[in-house]
């Protein structure tokens, strides 16, 4: 399947999960996306594990920073053992929420080999999200 493919069904699936309820609760909490699914983290790992990791297909779904389950879904689908530490730091300084930071931290960035080097510079950042996404790494290196 290509990745246009893949997006597509992944898209489907996202509206299959659709939680009204949920959706409606994170954009009054002041999520920044124009699109809120309602997916929880069960629901997306259950998506995830439908697809092979991949860079091209974790990136578009990171890319797309209009919709809360792409940006999360992209952590389950990046390959640690293709992840360098430029590409890493640049995952880690575009994070939108704390939950990104949380869900990246967890799914991806604590598996990298440098992961606590990434963190102590993720903390000397006065971007107080990429300062929390790199205690939030050391959290999960502990």
């Amino acid at each position: 399947m290509t990745t246009s493919e893949n997006i597509k069904e992944i898209k489907h699936s996202f509206l299959a999960f659709r939680n009204g309820i949920v959706s409606d609760t994170l954009r009054k909490a002041g999520m920044p996306y124009g699109i809120i699914f309602g997916l929880q983290l069960p629901q997306l790992a259950e998506i995830a594990r439908r697809y092979d990791k991949s860079v091209g297909l974790a990136d578009t779904l990171w890319n797309d920073t209009n919709v809360r389950e792409s940006r999360l879904l992209a952590c389950y689908l990046y390959p640690a053992e293709e992840i360098d530490y430029e590409k890493a730091h640049s995952l880690a300084t575009s994070v939108l929420t704390v939950e990104e930071a949380d869900i990246l931290s967890f799914r991806l960035l604590r598996y990298l080999p440098f992961a606590t080097r990434l963190a102590d510079d993720l903390l000397g950042n006065d971007n107080n999200l990429y300062n929390y996404c790199g205690k939030a790494l050391h959290r999960n290196l502990a």
